[in-house]
């Protein structure tokens, strides 16, 4: 048995750390939201220092990168916290660089890192059927690498420190631009041409529990995805590429936040050009 501190609890987090429970593991929960964290009913911590102090690993599955600094290397959080030996992972989507400096920074102290951010959206953490990408040393990921298999189906290490985040960033680089590009041209009843395309067919499709189905209510925020565009473009100007397929996607959701749309489903940019018809 691990014992795990496991902050943040919200759409995503609370069905993985249902899952890491459920395959035997201790957790302690910490969140902005004490009462979204007592939902699973273990123990609840007040703040991140607090909640990792006698963790084994620490697992971070937060909103922002901003979110991600704080929580790792402010007044309150895991640095001052943590024990040497302890390993912490971030399932967050963030820049690679700084989970290269979170490696650095917190690796000063003992601390081991890994990235790991996740694809396949609520319904894969419910099912434990996500994709994780993992960027670290092997050593830390054979360490990880049951919990992994506890919530997702598909686990791989695909470099250092930042390649986690650097492959999940490529991955929502492709679903914002293809989700973008189709905007003009499904309909329901035409689903079934994106059979082959899961996030596709998760949102058009004619199930009530698909978002154009059910009045775009987000799987995966529209704001989301434009905040993660945004890391794209950044990461491209990084390696010096020009991110034109990145701008050209994120003016389309820029448009949809426009309209009021942020936070449905990134699927609701199809709205715009309907909007414009």
């Amino acid at each position: 048995m691990t014992r795990i501190a496991f902050i943040g609890v919200g759409t995503m987090g609370l069905p993985i750390a249902r899952n890491l429970l459920a395959a035997g593991h201790k957790l302690v929960l910490c969140d902005v939201d004490p009462t979204r964290a007592a939902v699973l009913g273990v123990e609840v911590a007040r703040t991140s220092r607090e909640a990792v102090a006698e963790a084994d690993v620490v697992i971070l599955s937060l909103p922002s990168p901003a979110a991600v600094e704080d929580v790792t290397l402010g007044p309150a959080g895991v640095r001052t916290g943590a024990r040497p030996g302890t390993l912490l992972i971030d399932m967050s989507t963030s820049p690679p660089t700084l989970a290269r400096r979170l490696a650095a920074e917190l690796g000063a102290g003992g601390i081991h890192v890994l990235d790991a951010p996740v694809s396949g959206g609520p319904r894969g953490a419910e099912e434990g059927t996500l994709t994780v990408m993992v960027g670290g040393h092997e050593d830390a990921f054979a360490r990880a690498e049951p919990l992994f298999r506890a919530v997702g189906r598909h686990v791989v290490r695909v470099g250092g420190h930042g390649a986690g985040q650097a492959a999940k960033l490529c991955n929502n680089l492709i679903a914002g631009a293809t989700m973008a590009a189709i905007r003009g041209g499904v309909r329901r009843r035409r689903a079934g041409g994106t059979r082959r395309r899961d996030v596709l067919r998760a949102r058009y499709g004619v199930d009530p529990s698909h978002p154009a189905s059910s009045d775009y209510g987000p799987l995966f925020a529209l704001d989301l995805i434009a905040k993660d565009l945004e890391l794209v473009r950044a990461l491209a100007v990084e390696h010096g590429v020009v991110p034109s397929i990145a701008d050209a996607a994120l003016a389309d959701y820029r448009a949809a936040q426009g309209a009021g749309l942020g936070s449905l489903d990134y699927s609701a940019v199809f709205l715009t050009k309907r909007k414009g018809e």
